[in-house]
């Protein structure tokens, strides 16, 4: 409880503490499936910190035939990402399928769990309107049983938004935003403020999208969250682009490619030489 209490405040590494802490204690008990939730759920901290190898390594412990037989949901929410960031999405897709009987089932965190990482193979594998679809009903879903700032809303509703996006339903991702923004800030994850300002940032066609761009990747570094830092430091480096500042574009370029470089994200790499061809032509 104390660790997921963590995941919605986005303490990352206090919920690795807690984890880690009970995974000792199932071992010395001789709870295997005790076991096999912690290292489950040890994987989303782990992935959200940038330690992807480390959650990579947590769930060739969890045996595949029985993730189904404890509380294994958190591998939806991080192993699947991790494979679709590195550009693995048959494995992805491979993973996200030892969970298919929950896509039906009426548990609303089991049926939210599944959906949400659905959106992400989905948008993933260029089904963009599926995504979107998809990644709004996960969230609704996931929003009944929880507060926002469960680790299903953050996955769908981030997968929803990315897909309305790159569909050039704009009017639709700013509707999506507005949930987020419809939450107090004092009860809303810190994760989904600097996702807000980074969404905002590549809807705003005007000088304040730089604010945004910059907020966002302050926020995004605050909490630990390297991926996303670097993501943010790519767009902001793509729009510094297109406004004809290449040597500050450059070097935001240089900021994300140490990071994606760290965590295997072939995916960013490529896309970062693209934009860096740009830059110099």
């Amino acid at each position: 409880h104390l660790s997921d209490r963590d995941f919605h405040r986005d303490r990352y590494a206090d919920a690795l503490g807690y984890l880690e802490h009970a995974l000792g204690l199932a071992r010395r008990r001789g709870n295997r499936p005790g076991e096999w939730a912690c290292l489950a759920e040890t994987t989303y901290p782990l992935y959200m910190l940038g330690r992807w190898e480390d959650a990579l390594a947590a769930f060739t412990e969890v045996p595949e035939e029985r993730v189904l037989s404890a509380v294994t949901l958190s591998i939806l929410s991080s192993i699947v990402e991790i494979r679709i960031h590195r550009g693995e999405v048959d494995e992805a897709r491979r993973v996200l399928s030892l969970y298919s009987s929950l896509e039906t089932v009426p548990d609303v965190q089991d049926r939210s769990s599944y959906l949400a990482s659905l959106a992400a193979v989905q948008r993933a594998g260029g089904q963009l309107a599926e995504a979107l679809a998809t990644g709004v009903e996960a969230d609704e879903l996931a929003r009944t049983a929880s507060s926002p700032g469960n680790q299903q809303s953050k996955q769908a509703l981030v997968e929803a938004i990315e897909a309305a996006l790159v569909l050039g339903e704009h009017e639709r991702a700013g509707q999506l935003l507005a949930t987020i923004d419809a939450v107090k800030p004092g009860l809303r994850s810190p994760y989904f403020d600097a996702q807000l300002s980074r969404f905002r940032a590549r809807l705003d066609d005007s000088a304040e999208a730089e604010s945004g761009f910059t907020t966002a990747a302050k926020r995004f570094h605050e909490l630990g969250i390297p991926f996303w830092h670097a993501v943010t430091l790519t767009e902001h480096g793509e729009w510094l682009a297109e406004q004809g500042r290449s040597g500050e574009a450059d070097l935001l370029f240089d900021g994300a490619w140490q990071i994606f470089d760290r965590l295997g994200a072939t995916p960013w790499l490529e896309r970062l030489d693209g934009a860096r061809v740009k830059v110099r032509v």
